[in-house]
């Protein structure tokens, strides 16, 4: 019963669920790839631990997600 009603959501929103992917997929490239490129050498220049460096990007991203009910983004 649940994949039939799965199913029909995803053939109703086709256009939808197509405009969704390909706006996570291009989301990336503006954060996930640039900090793996650049994330070592920031690593390097600042001496910092993986474990640090992990814990500071998990910190920025959270208190992101924090502020997207206020700024409306």
């Amino acid at each position: 019963m649940a994949i039939t009603a799965y199913r029909q959501l995803v053939t109703a929103n086709k256009r939808l669920l197509g405009f969704g992917f390909v706006m996570a997929l291009y989301s990336s490239f503006g954060q996930t790839y640039f900090i793996g490129i650049v994330g070592p050498a920031i690593q390097s220049e600042f001496s910092l631990s993986h474990t640090l460096w992990g814990t500071i990007y998990m910190i920025g991203t959270l208190l992101s997600a924090a502020l997207l009910p206020w700024t409306g983004a």
